[in-house]
């Protein structure tokens, strides 16, 4: 594990490498949660832009790892739900820390369900309605977090979702990948 507390955008990149390349989860978790406090408009904070490629770098690995297999650490879900909720203004932050909570989400205990609001996932479909990736990232989170708690099944399946899944249908751009909001649903199960 890492301090972060005083560590420089630059010095973290070194660190996101060796923690990658040593598969070690918990370093990487530890600078994302750092990389959370320098979120912000990119065009109005000198930090938020210094900590853009590094947010990004650190989010990439623990996709990479996740995805590859890795059990990420329980506690993963809501310091990338802290980092999507800090960073939501960057679309390059936002899909890939969305493609992280699919993964983390497989992880979660009661503890952090609990602390989830998912009314954040409402307010980036719609924030991004024009990205099909980051719609169909978003539907696929989704899913993957109401099959891995009831807690979060439940905060989930309201209407609010279910019209962001209906309109997600039309924003998906790649045929393939138009399923999603009706895996979303059915994991929810909801009928779109």
């Amino acid at each position: 594990m890492v301090e972060e507390d005083n560590i420089s955008a630059t010095e973290a990149e070194n660190v996101i490498e060796a923690a990658e390349e040593a598969g070690d989860l918990n370093s990487l978790l530890s600078i994302i949660e750092t990389t959370a406090k320098y979120g912000g408009d990119l065009d109005e904070s000198e930090e938020a832009e210094e900590w853009e490629t590094p947010t990004e770098s650190a989010l990439d690995a623990f996709y990479r790892l996740t995805k590859g297999g890795d059990a990420a650490p329980s506690t993963s879900l809501s310091i990338l739900w802290n980092v999507l909720d800090s960073w939501k203004s960057s679309e390059a932050i936002v899909e890939v820390c969305l493609g992280c909570i699919v993964y983390a989400s497989k992880s979660v205990d009661d503890t952090t369900s609990n602390k989830i609001d998912t009314k954040l996932i409402i307010t980036i479909m719609q924030q991004y309605k024009d990205e099909g990736t980051i719609q169909e990232q978003a539907c696929l989170a989704i899913e993957s977090m109401a099959l891995s708690s009831q807690i979060l099944k439940e905060k989930l399946s309201c209407d609010e979702v279910k019209e962001e899944l209906i309109a997600a249908k039309d924003r998906i751009n790649n045929e393939r990948n138009k399923k999603y909001p009706g895996l979303a649903a059915a994991a929810l199960n909801l009928e779109l």
